[in-house]
């Protein structure tokens, strides 16, 4: 019997908080399940117009965006923080630097190439949601390649090569073509889909059917297509 390594795409952008969280929650499932899967971030961004510096604090940036209090905008991220913290995750949001993560999302294209992707991806939205760290800083992203296995030079053609670039805008465009809405999205076996941060068992149930739509037999009988018949 042949079996097929399930593969996982994970569209996310670094600034989203739930996207950390709903990844956290896809290991710990893969992991109760015992599942080997292949797991590939994969870019999406929020705001592309988000700008490359600000000295606008995360909170007070909520309440201008919604029109709302500081106090409300303070509530609203308390909420994110507990979600995270039942995950063992530790946000920290009066010191997170909210900035565009095209840069970053450079980069986790040749950690991709280098089989790096997934620690990367997961050490860029640890470093933004959790220490403060502003991911549009070249010195920040080299620091964070590094830490995973990437070179300094990897790093800096990823931020200066114009085909990184255009690989980046191709995969947000693929997230329009499979449906993706918002992050985190999920695609497995390019068949089965979910959306936002969810549970651990909901991510369960959907592993464990994709599992079983992997294991369907497959019938295939003599056909014709295209204008000939294959005889």
């Amino acid at each position: 019997m042949w079996v097929i390594k399930m593969k996982i795409q994970v569209w996310s952008d670094f600034r989203c908080p739930f996207c950390y969280i709903g990844k956290t929650h896809l290991d710990r499932a893969l992991k109760e399940l015992n599942i080997d899967a292949e797991l590939e971030f994969m870019s999406y961004e929020l705001d592309r117009d988000m700008p490359q510096t600000s000295d606008v604090g995360a909170i007070e940036g909520l309440a201008q965006k919604y029109g709302i209090s500081i106090q409300e905008a303070r509530d609203r991220m308390d909420s994110v923080v507990r979600m995270a913290k039942d995950t063992d995750l530790h946000y920290d949001f009066d010191n997170l630097i909210d900035v565009n993560s095209f840069n970053a999302h450079r980069v986790l294209h040749i950690a991709k190439q280098k089989g790096l992707g997934n620690e990367f991806g997961k050490a860029v939205m640890s470093a933004h949601l959790e220490h403060g760290k502003n991911i549009n800083d070249a010195e920040t992203l080299i620091a964070l390649g590094k830490s995973v296995g990437l070179s300094k030079e990897d790093v800096t053609h990823a931020l200066e090569a114009d085909e990184v670039a255009m690989y980046v805008r191709q995969e947000q465009q693929l997230a329009q073509m499979v449906g993706v809405k918002g992050v985190p999205f999920f695609l497995i076996d390019g068949k089965l889909s979910l959306s936002g941060a969810q549970p651990v068992e909901v991510m369960k149930q959907a592993l464990n059917y994709a599992q079983e739509m992997q294991a369907a037999p497959s019938f295939d009988g003599p056909v014709c297509e295209d204008g000939s018949c294959d005889i």
